[in-house]
């Protein structure tokens, strides 16, 4: 975590920290689409980050962990057991591929500001 920051700076860290998580995980599923009995995984996370946008008082992004969850109760399961869908997964890995691109330009962009804000001041 970067300190003496304002909030969006943290934020987009945690983002990018999620954002490969979930990357991993979904990757994972991709690799065990052929596995009998295999149970696909998410990253549980938008209900944390929910509670603590709401909280403007502090700055609690540091304390966000990202959870990895089986799920699939209410999905298809294969006669083998397994319930990944391959469309779906690959599907997951895009969009998840363009969040992480968008977080990691908009964090590039927030650090060209804080650059440009220091130089600056040393006028």
């Amino acid at each position: 975590m970067i300190t003496g920051t304002d909030k969006s700076i943290n934020l987009l860290e945690k983002m990018l920290d999620v954002s490969a998580i979930k990357h991993k995980v979904i990757a994972n599923n991709i690799a065990n689409v052929n596995t009998p009995g295999y149970k696909k995984m998410e990253v549980s996370f938008s209900d944390q980050l929910e509670k603590v946008i709401k909280d403007t008082s502090v700055d609690k992004f540091d304390a966000l962990q990202p959870k990895i969850v089986i799920t699939g109760k209410d999905e298809s399961v294969r006669n083998d057991g397994n319930n990944v869908d391959m469309d779906k997964e690959i599907s997951a890995l895009m969009k998840n591929t363009l969040s992480y691109s968008v977080f990691s330009q908009l964090f590039a962009k927030k650090m060209e500001l804080v650059k440009t804000a220091i130089e600056n001041s040393r006028v």
